[in-house]
């Protein structure tokens, strides 16, 4: 009976598993996930060919400006000698140009540029300082998918802190090498439908070096 109960409790186990990779897979912002994590990687390897089709991947994505996405800091830090995740950005360098040092221009540019009609993927270019943080803060109801993928070399953990009027207080905190930091996150929750839900994210720098970061959301 007891090995047909852990039998049992085995093909739940691995059910479960199997289903939540599967959600996890299927998340509304994957493809802008991994042509994020793509252009990061050509950038690194100095493939023109490579970064040219990032950034066609990520423009076939449909991703607008994250607006909402609001700076909890004090001071925010320039962009400047940093990757900003965004297709003008990737296709400047694919051509040859030093934009590194135009990041912050770029960037801004991107919020003013048009936007797709529906706008269902968010991204924008964020910072942080080496072995710090950083908080942003949004508003959101329903469904929620959030990622972040660091720059080449960047290792971050993410923190998510979500509160409501009605007394709502739950984390969704990375638990994964968090101490150490990973080059890219991803998760996705389900938020109260029936009132506005304030989102919390910090983002911690893990590694040696200050990083840009590009936060996705549906």
């Amino acid at each position: 009976m007891r090995q047909l109960v852990f039998v049992l409790l085995s093909i739940w186990g691995v059910s479960t598993t199997s289903a939540q990779n599967a959600t996890e897979d299927s998340l509304s912002i994957e493809a802008a996930f991994n042509a994020c994590i793509a252009m990061r990687d050509a950038v690194a390897a100095n493939d023109s060919s490579a970064i040219r089709q990032s950034a066609r991947d990520l423009k076939d994505c449909g991703t607008t400006t994250f607006n909402s996405l609001r700076c909890k800091d004090d001071s925010i830090a320039s962009l400047q000698g940093h990757l900003v995740f965004d297709e003008a950005f990737a296709d400047s360098l694919a051509d040859g140009k030093d934009v590194y040092g135009k990041a912050d221009d770029m960037n801004r540019s991107k919020a003013h540029r048009g936007q797709t009609a529906d706008g269902s993927i968010l991204t924008k270019t964020c910072f942080v300082k080496a072995g710090k943080s950083t908080k942003y803060s949004f508003a959101s109801k329903g469904h929620q998918e959030l990622a972040v993928v660091a720059e080449a070399g960047g290792l971050v953990t993410m923190k998510v802190h979500v509160t409501n009027s009605a007394g709502l207080d739950k984390r969704f905190d990375d638990t994964k090498n968090v101490k150490k930091g990973m080059p890219q996150r991803k998760t996705s929750f389900e938020l109260p439908t029936d009132r506005r839900n304030t989102v919390e994210q910090e983002i911690v720098n893990c590694g040696p070096k200050d990083c840009s970061f590009v936060v996705i959301s549906n």
